[in-house]
């Protein structure tokens, strides 16, 4: 797969933020930061330089907002495909596809990047490129066929995968012992976590202590705006499995924002 590298009108560069308890900055605020520094419908961007998952997110979720076109983004990693803050490249690579990228690049050692992006290619459905000093350097690739048994979600730094008979578990509930109950659950021999969303206080409750999840993640809620709120602040891919009774309509859009997975 290859794409012509565009002419960028605007460029989203880190802002060196992060949200607790890696930083202090509410992810909203970050949205809406990356959001004030463009120009809506001023045509293609390039969310360059990625070194986390809530900035790149905040960016993507800004760059829709605006009414702007899909954007390229790009991530900085060493020789083993992992950021400075230790996110893999294929976690950057699954989130930044399902919230809308159009194409998927690494900035990297100029003789690591062949290999990086080669097995970027085995799960990509979007261009890849490299991004250099001397420009964006578009990476040509044949789409692999998608084993599915192996479906792409990811954590806030590492790449995971489900498929569509996953033991999720017993129901996790938004409570003051949610951090101990996520640990617990990670211990036990099941292939995902689920936390239920069900009142809006649960929200902040989990995305202050959803950087515990280590695991695939499924989240589930009966309110559309619950689990929007829930996969807004969520600094991975998470998945729903069905089983909380949200319309079609409902789960198609929240996929299209938020690359929600739906077994």
């Amino acid at each position: 797969m290859d794409a012509s590298v565009p002419i960028f009108r605007q460029t989203l560069a880190p802002l060196g933020l992060d949200v607790p308890p890696a930083g202090e900055t509410p992810f909203e605020e970050l949205t809406a930061t990356c959001r004030q520094r463009l120009t809506p419908k001023a045509g293609p961007v390039h969310i360059a330089g990625m070194t986390t998952m809530a900035e790149c997110r905040a960016a993507l979720l800004a760059v829709r907002e605006a009414g702007c076109p899909a954007p390229w983004v790009s991530w900085v990693c060493d020789g083993d495909g992992e950021s400075p803050t230790r996110v893999h490249m294929l976690a950057a690579l699954f989130v930044a596809e399902g919230m809308g990228a159009a194409a998927f690049g690494v900035d990297c050692p100029k003789e690591d990047a062949p290999g990086i992006l080669r097995e970027l290619a085995r799960y990509a459905c979007i261009p890849l490129f490299r991004a250099g000093a001397e420009g964006l350097t578009p990476f040509p690739y044949t789409p692999s066929r998608r084993d599915p048994d192996a479906i792409p979600c990811a954590t806030g730094t590492a790449p995971c995968f489900v498929n569509r008979t996953i033991d999720v578990g017993e129901e996790l509930e938004c409570g003051p012992d949610l951090l101990e109950d996520i640990i617990a659950a990670e211990d036990d021999p099941v292939g995902a976590v689920k936390i239920v969303i069900q009142e809006p206080d649960d929200v902040d409750i989990f995305a202050q202590h959803q950087y515990a999840v280590r695991e695939a993640l499924c989240l589930c809620s009966d309110v559309p705006e619950l689990l929007e709120g829930a996969l807004r602040v969520y600094q991975g891919r998470a998945f729903y499995d069905g089983t909380g009774g949200l319309g079609r309509a409902d789960l198609d859009r929240l996929s299209r924002l938020y690359g929600l997975i739906v077994l």
